[in-house]
């Protein structure tokens, strides 16, 4: 009867040792199981950080490029002309042109010239052979700015009037034809240019 009762008592000393490693182990798998998930729910919650972060800057860029270009276009600090008013001071001689292109290694090339009015959606000019009539040959496009200056005006706004004008060479034969009919000063040596559109100064 002894060595029964000690058997017995081995037994569930052992079936008790066993299930205590088993809570152990089960315990420490769930510990290690939360660990896991917290550090995963932080690590998404970085990135979710960081992509918005991200989302909120480049809004904030766009949104200053766009201020800036409205900016530029309506600063208040010019008088800026309309085709017509524009056309009416180059045939008057009021104000100083400058022509920019582009060179053909790419490098920009400015210039200053006197134009003149073709009608009301040419000008022209009596180029020599310079940089500028072989890009704008080359090319077929220019820009123009015209600068009226008033240094007696009061007002800031009247100091300087003008505009900047998107230029387009005129190649259609039918129209230089027509020009040089109507126009004594536009000759077949003239560069003629097309006015594509008028933009403010500034």
């Amino acid at each position: 009867m002894k060595k029964l009762a000690i058997a017995l008592l081995t037994l569930t000393l052992v079936f008790n040792l066993c299930a205590c490693g088993q809570s152990s182990s089960s315990a420490a798998s769930a510990s290690s199981a939360a660990s896991t998930s917290a550090a995963s729910s932080e690590a998404a919650s970085e990135a979710t950080s960081e992509a918005a972060s991200s989302a909120a800057s480049a809004s904030e860029t766009a949104v200053s490029a766009d201020a800036a270009a409205t900016a530029s276009a309506t600063t208040g600090l010019y008088t800026n002309l309309d085709q017509a008013a524009l056309l009416e001071a180059i045939g008057q001689f009021k104000g100083l042109c400058n022509v920019s292109t582009v060179n053909a290694d790419g490098t920009p090339n400015i210039a200053i010239f006197v134009p003149g009015v073709a009608d009301d959606s040419h000008i022209f000019f009596n180029w020599a052979d310079n940089a500028t009539k072989a890009n704008v040959l080359r090319e077929k496009t220019a820009i123009m700015s015209y600068d009226i200056a008033d240094p007696t005006a009061e007002e800031k706004a009247g100091r300087h009037s003008g505009a900047v004008v998107k230029l387009e060479l005129e190649e259609d034969a039918e129209v230089l034809a027509q020009l040089q009919e109507s126009n004594e000063s536009v000759s077949e040596a003239s560069v003629v240019l097309k006015i594509v559109e008028v933009l403010p100064v500034g």
